[in-house]
């Protein structure tokens, strides 16, 4: 009796009989890890250069205003006492006095950039009186100037412009002399001078 054996295509072809089910379990399992792997290499984030990009804005991280005395040359008389009572020598009687008196002759200036909001002339207790507006809530006040006063309401004005000039005109501190008044609110609020003007030991 004659005995054939499979030839070796019959072999191969009775394999993926056999095997079917496996190979199509290995290629679908090999198809999944190729779309995983592409969807995470697209989905990377880009670390070459990026076209576009804008550059962060320059900070002016020293913006401080400048802040100037409101007269030079000039002795710092009565000084800044709004939590207690003073003598006022030319009342004669005892009150708060919210101000830095800077006793001389000389011109007055601005202490820094605002606007000039109010001007008054001859009042019958401080003088002549110019107000300047500034920013973050500052205004400053000065009085007891003379009759030649340099700026007019809505000039706008830069620390070191002049105002006007000392003088006498202050009817409640006649006694102190030609000298300037001055006040400083921030918020509506009365503040110390000293704390905000650059005041050296000598003044």
């Amino acid at each position: 009796m004659k005995t054939y054996q499979s030839s070796t295509n019959d072999k191969k072809k009775n394999f993926f009989k056999r095997h079917w089910h496996a190979l199509v379990v290995a290629a679908s399992v090999l198809v999944v890890a190729l779309v995983v792997t592409l969807s995470v290499v697209l989905t990377l984030p880009h670390s070459g250069p990026v076209d576009n990009e804008v550059d962060p804005p320059n900070v002016d991280v020293d913006n401080k205003p400048t802040i100037v005395l409101p007269m030079e040359s000039a002795t710092v008389g009565l000084g800044y006492a709004y939590d207690h009572l003073v003598k006022w020598e030319t009342l004669g009687d005892w009150r708060v006095h919210p101000a830095l008196d800077f006793v001389g002759e000389g011109d007055v200036v601005a202490i820094r950039d605002g606007k000039v909001t109010d001007v008054e002339m001859h009042t019958t207790l401080d003088g002549n009186v110019v107000t300047v507006t500034h920013a973050d809530g500052y205004v400053s006040i000065y009085k007891s100037l003379g009759d030649d006063i340099a700026v007019k309401v809505g000039d706008e004005v830069k620390a070191g412009d002049k105002l006007g000039k000392a003088s006498n005109s202050m009817m409640s501190e006649l006694k102190t002399g030609s000298h300037l008044h001055f006040e400083l609110k921030k918020d509506g609020k009365y503040v110390d001078p000293t704390t905000v003007l650059p005041l050296s030991e000598d003044k």
